[in-house]
């Protein structure tokens, strides 16, 4: 069996078993952090994720960040005929403002205003596994590594994971991009 694959095994099933009381629990805390990043780098452009039940829960963030009025913020929208993934601008977390996608992966309800990717100040970017210095696995689909790639180097990449979903090792192929930093909701920089 692929190793990739492997590792998508065990640690999907590790976030299955969590509870979704223990999934949320890091939200609040989740939702302060990314506040301080955002407001650190000065960061008026922001791309999140509308988290699905093998994701960690990030909504918190982006309700934080939707408070802005000054923060544009931007979900990925796929489009699969394409094999290719923009950001869609999302205004609002409310049930009526958002629909799911044919992978069941909640998405801004069309008509969706575009983000242009090169104004993108920083990314959150979720994955099934991280190793700390960034390397990162995701689902298989290709749809971040490709997005990733395209970004400018000025975007800060931000990886973002429950310490269970870290591994010291992580095999990479020449497309899996990584991402600059890996925030662990478990571990506060600002603690110790």
């Amino acid at each position: 069996m692929d190793p990739k694959n492997v590792i998508r095994d065990e640690v999907q099933a590790l976030m299955k078993a969590l509870a979704p009381k223990e999934r949320s629990a890091a939200s609040p805390m989740l939702a302060e952090r990314v506040r301080r990043v955002v407001d650190d780098r000065n960061a008026r452009c922001v791309m999140g994720f509308l988290a699905d039940q093998r994701e960690i829960n990030f909504d918190s963030a982006l309700a934080e960040l939707l408070s802005d009025p000054e923060v544009t913020v931007g979900v990925p929208i796929v489009s699969v005929d394409r094999g290719r993934m923009t950001c869609g601008r999302i205004r609002s977390l409310q049930p009526e403002s958002l629909s799911m996608d044919r992978y069941e992966i909640r998405t801004p309800r069309p008509p969706v205003e575009t983000i242009d990717p090169t104004t993108l100040d920083l990314i959150f970017v979720p994955g099934v596994a991280f190793t700390r210095d960034g390397r990162r696995l995701g689902r298989g689909g290709g749809y971040y590594d490709r997005f990733l790639a395209d970004l400018p180097s000025t975007t800060w990449r931000i990886g973002v994971c429950h310490a269970l979903q870290i591994r010291a090792e992580l095999p990479a192929g020449k497309h899996d991009m990584p991402v600059d930093e890996v925030l662990i909701t478990s571990e506060d920089p600002l603690e110790g």
